[in-house]
């Protein structure tokens, strides 16, 4: 057995060596880990003989290699070495991931809501995601899902490839791994359009750069699923606000899925729609809004508009969402009472103001003669209210 595969059992995720300090260990899974210190002591010489062994490794693969750090792969390793200057003493960090999962591991969030809610999941991910953000904080098990969603893609005949620095996502010999630090940004950009893949899955994106390749690549038609580090899963969204038109958002990502302790802890969707922004009562302050939505129950959580030169980002409160679920009750009640059986729709633009959907042949019951129906209803609801007609 190597020295390197005696610093780990089945059960560790990473070793920290430092010159002449003990073995630090992390053990256990993403979001559940402790750390250990084992009496464990290295000098100079044995740290010296660890670097040379993983160096002349025929499985080693330098991904960075600068004047005192080196960032290298060894088969499922990822090994990051820091030298004096830029650190104290040489310090090595060995990552490995303990799980390899398949994406059926990672229901467990649906199943207090049903099958319905997983099969919608499965259904958008196999038919509408294109811009897919994976998110989550260091640690979380992102790369891990976004192993298990490249095999999944792969497993459902769609040419797949990755981006990654370094390429530690651990995925069928088929799938293509790309490096970003062999090739510049407009290199990778011809290779990935060129190449016509289905999906690109770019792993650890940090940098202007990877954002900005996101978006090119994104609006050029491929489909992408991007990893970021970020706390929440709106934090992720945030990261696109300002470097992209406020138009384009859901263009570039339709789907979020956040990871916390190695689980899908939320998954929100983003659409854009004119409309009147929560809080604002004047039909004339209508603009394009993105909703941000849970993707579980549909409760709009987030809104993105621009006001004068400003991009606003308002946090919609479950105390609104309730009031408007409320109000929308109470005009269907009386929406009712009027049309009995007849298909109608209520659509509220804000609490002042909504619209009712109707069938062409019956927009005259809502309304009456000389409009006396709905101006009764507008004083009981005390709201502005049109009648607008569907063509089913």
């Amino acid at each position: 057995m190597s020295l390197l595969e005696k610093l780990f059992d089945e059960s560790t995720t990473s070793v920290h060596i430092k010159e002449n300090r003990y073995l630090l260990k992390k053990v256990g899974t993403p979001g559940n880990w402790k750390l250990i210190k084992e009496k464990k002591f290295f000098n100079q010489e044995e740290i010296n003989e660890l670097i040379n062994e993983i160096l002349n490794s025929p499985k080693t693969v330098i991904e960075i290699e600068r004047q005192y750090t080196k960032v290298i792969q060894l088969d499922r390793y990822r090994i990051v070495v820091v030298f004096p200057p830029i650190s104290d003493k040489i310090e090595i960090t060995i990552v490995r991931p303990i799980k390899r999962l398949s994406l059926d591991d990672y229901w467990e969030i649906f199943q207090e809501y049903g099958k319905e809610s997983l099969d919608r999941l499965i259904n958008r991910i196999n038919a509408q995601v294109e811009g897919l953000l994976i998110a989550g904080a260091p640690g979380q098990g992102k790369t891990t899902f976004a192993q298990a969603l490249t095999e999944y893609f792969a497993n459902n005949k769609k040419v797949v490839k990755t981006l990654e620095s370094p390429r530690d996502l651990y995925v069928e010999a088929d799938i293509v791994q790309y490096s970003k630090n062999y090739a510049n940004v407009s290199e990778l950009y011809d290779i990935l359009l060129l190449s016509r893949p289905d999906y690109v899955i770019f792993d650890e994106m940090r940098s202007d750069e990877d954002f900005n390749l996101y978006v090119d690549l994104r609006l050029a038609g491929v489909g992408m699923v991007g990893v970021v580090h970020s706390t929440s899963p709106f934090a992720a969204i945030q990261r696109f606000i300002h470097r992209i038109e406020l138009g384009v958002i859901p263009s570039v990502i339709d789907t979020v899925i956040f990871l916390d302790k190695g689980k899908i802890s939320k998954v929100l969707t983003l659409n854009i729609l004119v409309k009147v922004p929560e809080g604002m009562a004047d039909p004339g302050l209508a603009r394009p809004v993105v909703e941000v939505k849970n993707f579980v129950d549909n409760t709009l959580e987030y809104e993105i508009y621009t006001f004068g030169e400003q991009t606003i980002i308002v946090p919609v409160s479950q105390n609104i969402q309730k009031n408007n679920q409320e109000i929308i009750k109470k005009i269907e009640d009386n929406v009712k009472a009027i049309m009995g059986n007849k298909k109608f729709k209520i659509e509220l633009i804000n609490p002042r103001y909504a619209v009712i959907w109707v069938n062409e042949k019956h927009k005259k019951d809502i309304i009456g003669r000389k409009g006396r129906i709905i101006k009764d209803l507008e004083q009981i609801l005390t709201m502005k209210l049109d009648v607008k007609t569907f063509t089913n």
